[in-house]
């Protein structure tokens, strides 16, 4: 792994983590999405690492929404 490579991954591990300890506010996810972006377009990850995070994204994505829409119906009269 290049030096490039594991700063990359260390910054988008780093928002994971966040996002599965609870921080699930929009800035957070923007900064998810772009860590990977840039991290793809400056060839410190491939193609294989930049398929997972985006997955691994969309995933965290999905869970979020779905948990804001059951508690949108939890409070609807």
């Amino acid at each position: 792994m290049s030096r490039a490579n594991v700063i990359a991954v260390g910054m988008i591990d780093a928002r994971f983590d966040c996002i599965r300890n609870g921080d699930t506010s929009s800035q957070l996810f923007a900064e998810t999405s772009m860590a990977m972006e840039m991290a793809y377009a400056l060839g410190a990850i491939d193609d294989g690492e930049f398929s997972h995070y985006k997955d691994r994204f969309n995933r965290l994505y999905q869970i979020q929404a779905e948990a804001f829409i059951a508690d949108i119906r939890r409070s609807a009269p």
